[in-house]
């Protein structure tokens, strides 16, 4: 084998090994993103993950009685539906910024980001309870399927049963500039993209449909840095 291929490489592993970085697999942007468990919004869009990853390199004794507890002390391979991670723990474990060992209830958790990616933790999600987010920039987006109940079904016979369970689709912005995450609606991103008069004002001129707002969105993620505050 070339030498140089190999140290190549070895380059890359390392680098997409990195569990505090995540590069979009679309364009050479670097975003930061600590690894680890965050308790709140504010501490997901400022990245400043509550707990840290624990590590065991020495302890795995204590690694092995918190997972015997159902206790989630990390994630090397991450239980997959649809891209999205599902988490059956109550509690999860880690290390704050002193050092000292902490375990929260997973209902208290925000988010996790696991080898670089985020994942928030959507409680009314079906199937799977910490959804992927897909980042294109500072204009993210989180999907997923929820479930509603519906007031009646009907039988081929066109007999009324006890109400049932129906899906909806639920698709939301993840707002990096403001700090915030809300549905995504037409009239939503149109106001995120007035936040730049010129790009605003182009998109004004043209055809005012879905397509043609999404293609401003991308040019407004181009030309907005995402600067993660720390």
């Amino acid at each position: 084998m070339n030498i140089r291929f190999f140290l190549f490489i070895c380059l890359v592993f390392s680098f997409t090994s990195s569990s505090a970085q995540w590069v979009k697999e679309d364009d050479t942007t670097t975003i930061w993103l600590d690894a680890g468990i965050y308790l709140s919004d504010s501490s997901f869009f400022s990245n400043q993950p509550d707990l840290q990853w624990a590590k065991f390199e020495n302890n795995w004794r204590t690694k092995d009685s918190l997972e015997r507890k159902r206790i989630l002390v990390g994630i090397e391979l991450p239980d997959y539906y649809n891209g999205n991670i599902r988490l059956s723990v109550r509690q999860a474990y880690g290390t704050d910024s002193l050092g000292d060992s902490k375990i929260v209830s997973l209902n208290s958790v925000f988010a996790i980001v696991v080898f670089g990616t985020p994942y928030l933790h959507i409680k009314e999600a079906r199937h799977e309870n910490f959804i992927k987010v897909t980042m294109q920039g500072v204009v993210s987006y989180v999907q997923y399927h929820r479930e509603i109940p519906s007031p009646f079904s009907v039988t081929a016979a066109g007999v009324f049963n006890d109400p049932q369970e129906t899906t909806e689709f639920v698709e939301k912005i993840v707002d990096f500039e403001k700090g915030v995450l809300i549905r995504k609606t037409k009239k939503n991103l149109e106001k995120i993209l007035q936040r730049d008069p010129v790009l605003f004002n182009e998109y004004l001129v043209g055809r005012q449909n879905y397509t043609n707002l999404m293609g401003f969105v991308k040019a407004y993620n181009q030309s907005h840095e995402l600067n993660l505050k720390y």
